[in-house]
């Protein structure tokens, strides 16, 4: 097999540019400040449906981005949180290369992934434990789940009978790249020795591999984050990559006995003539706890 056919992280603009984020965030510890905050004023429930606006934070300007959430709660149990950017919904940005694509993210996930029907919770309701810069919502059979949805800065924690499950973004390593305009750089004169420092544009607009050149109408369009899933060993899931359901680390692991590097899953569709088989053993936790779950880019 032809290994120089087979896209690697270093070579792909969203991978390298989501992974410095998050290497970013690890440096700053406690003292990086998270662009991503709940707007508490916009936060509504009804009928088993938390909705509010994430306001993101960008350097160098005074308006933050503003990102829609939804955390549906459905009466199979199951919670489901949703992101998009309020420009994209209502088709406020311009394509390059007059293209025709959509202006909207992908929003059919429902229609493949979600187990169990999309018939929401009569039973979820706002608990009346409040906290300060907190939102909880009951659900589940006797509502024994809880989600508890922090504000600033954002993350989500859902819990099953006050036993936490799964984390949403305690890393801080939500990275949701918004909408903006290509502003052309004016070629420097050879005289002109400045050294300003900006952000690195070069895969924003275009990108090569293999000899085929990737125009992007849209511009840089993807989503980074972390989920942590405490006390578990295995995540179970549907890989890229020709490998066990059982989900390998895709950067080293801390463990010195399993050190193993893997290329990051792409959750997107593809279609190759041939395949990287993995069989490398890799574990990374200490417990013996599984967790299946299923995912699709959206």
């Amino acid at each position: 097999m032809k290994h120089e056919n087979f896209k690697t992280c270093e070579q792909s603009g969203f991978c390298t540019r989501n992974r410095a984020y998050a290497d970013a965030r690890i440096s700053s510890g406690s003292s990086g400040i998270s662009p991503y905050h709940l707007d508490a004023k916009s936060i509504k429930f009804n009928n088993g449906r938390l909705q509010g606006i994430i306001l993101k934070r960008v350097e160098a300007s005074d308006v933050a981005v503003r990102l829609p959430i939804t955390i549906t709660f459905l009466q199979s149990g199951t919670a489901r949180v949703t992101i998009d950017e309020e420009r994209r919904q209502k088709g406020e940005i311009e394509l390059r290369h007059n293209s025709v694509a959509r202006k909207q993210r992908y929003n059919e996930a429902e229609m493949w992934t979600i187990v169990g029907g999309l018939d929401l919770s009569k039973t979820a309701t706002v608990s009346d434990r409040t906290e300060e810069g907190i939102t909880k919502v009951l659900y589940g059979p006797s509502n024994n789940y809880e989600a508890v949805v922090r504000h600033s800065p954002f993350s989500v924690e859902f819990k099953r009978d006050e036993q936490t499950h799964v984390r949403f973004n305690e890393r801080g390593f939500l990275n949701m790249e918004h909408w903006r305009a290509k502003v052309e750089t004016p070629v420097k004169e050879g005289n002109d020795t400045s050294t300003d420092v900006a952000e690195d544009e070069s895969t924003w607009w275009e990108e090569t591999f293999g000899g085929n050149t990737d125009n992007k109408p849209k511009g840089p369009e993807s989503v980074g984050l972390d989920i942590t899933f405490p006390g578990y060993e295995h995540v179970f899931g549907l890989p890229e990559h020709a490998g066990p359901l059982s989900l390998k680390e895709t950067r080293y692991s801390t463990h010195a006995h399993t050190l193993s590097c893997f290329e990051s899953f792409k959750l997107i569709p593809i279609l190759i003539v041939e395949v990287l088989v993995i069989t490398t053993s890799l574990t990374g936790c200490t417990t013996a706890t599984c967790l299946n779950m299923s995912w699709i880019a959206q």
